[in-house]
């Protein structure tokens, strides 16, 4: 998330937003939900959902190389950067909400300020590790596509793409977050840059002809 939402952008339903864990929503219903003017679904959360894809495919990916010897450790692996990626979608969501509730403080002087600045220190949390992620899950697809099987080359590739695209982006939300909240200097962010630039030069690897 970022601290760009509209105070008026509506609020979560009850219980608070689809869970990011439930399964219970349907891909076109998530669509959906990304794409109405409600804070059920923001950038961070997007972000995490689409590492926890790209860890999927290498999940399958690792499953599918019969021949590797660690295919099962690494297929674990794959799933338990999914099941993390998906409970950062949690965390960033809940963060979001504390912002909002921040934004929506009346009172204008140091109480509403300080609350707010703390509430985007925290919202920058989840990006931040998911920015780590990412680079995890980009260098695991580099493994993968050189030894796993031919026939998922494509699949370790492209989740490698989408890992970097999540970390990326999610180093971008870090930033943002941090310096709107007084911290422009935090180590966070240059964590989360180097992490950012780790996966995409994976990835970029990979891509490459």
């Amino acid at each position: 998330m970022t601290d760009t939402a509209p105070e008026n952008s509506g609020s979560p339903g009850p219980g608070g937003p689809v869970s990011r864990t439930s399964g219970d929503i349907s891909l076109r219903g998530f669509l959906s939900e990304v794409a109405a003017p409600t804070p059920n679904w923001s950038a961070g959360g997007v972000a995490a959902v689409t590492a926890a894809a790209a860890a999927g495919l290498l999940a399958m990916t690792a499953r599918l190389a019969t021949d590797l010897g660690d295919a099962g450790e690494r297929a674990a692996e794959a799933d338990a950067l999914a099941a993390r990626a998906m409970e950062l979608a949690e965390e960033d969501a809940e963060a979001y909400r504390a912002v909002l509730d921040a934004q929506r403080v009346r009172d204008g002087g140091e109480t509403r300020g300080g609350r707010l600045s703390v509430a985007l220190a925290g919202a920058a949390r989840p990006p931040q590790e998911l920015a780590g992620l990412g680079e995890r899950i980009a260098g695991m697809a580099e493994s993968l596509a050189v030894r796993g099987k031919p026939v998922t080359r494509g699949d370790a590739i492209a989740a490698a793409l989408l890992a970097a695209g999540a970390a990326g982006s999610a180093a971008v939300l870090a930033r943002i977050n941090l310096t709107t909240a007084g911290r422009p200097d935090d180590e966070g962010i240059g964590a989360a840059d180097a992490a950012a630039k780790a996966a995409d030069d994976a990835a970029k690897r990979l891509a490459t002809p």
